[in-house]
């Protein structure tokens, strides 16, 4: 399930704020999840792009490496924003064979600067990684703990 929610234009700055959670664990490890959080910029332009993005992990198992990433897309180029990936939370265990039952939770801020050459709508997306081991519990957190946010400001 993904969340939705759409830019708020309010002359030459957007904000977005995904409105409840999104679970990462019934996607494929290494996939790529459409959040539902995106902002249109509305016209050419020098932007700066700003996300806090709030994961969590879990696991119960042994020998467990795992890790949620985000970045951010354009979705109109269908292309990768340079320099926009973060590591939001990691878990590993560093025992082996010492199972422990671990919930991580953790936040990533991603900021960039973007010059499109026409108008763009651009989207948060996070994927879980499992290295090692199975994770039992993966997603995107939203709530009044911490808000997973996307903004921008048209700076020229």
């Amino acid at each position: 399930m993904t969340g939705t929610a759409a830019s708020v234009d309010t002359g030459g700055h957007g904000f977005a704020v995904l409105p409840a959670g999104v679970d990462l664990g019934s996607a494929a490890s290494g996939a790529w999840v459409d959040l539902g959080l995106s902002l249109a910029l509305p016209t050419a332009g020098t932007y700066h792009l700003d996300a806090v993005v709030r994961g969590n992990l879990g696991n119960m198992s042994a020998g467990e490496n795992a890790v949620v990433l985000a970045r951010l897309w354009d979705v109109t180029a269908g292309a990768l924003l340079p320099d926009s990936e973060a590591i939001v939370v990691q878990i590993a265990e560093y025992a082996p064979g010492a199972a422990t039952a671990l919930q991580w939770n953790g936040s990533a801020a991603i900021s960039v600067e973007y010059k499109p050459t026409s108008p763009r709508t651009v989207r948060l997306e996070a994927a879980r990684v499992d290295i090692a081991g199975t994770t039992e519990v993966a997603g995107i957190g939203s709530d009044t703990l911490q808000r997973t946010t996307l903004r921008y400001a048209r700076v020229a």
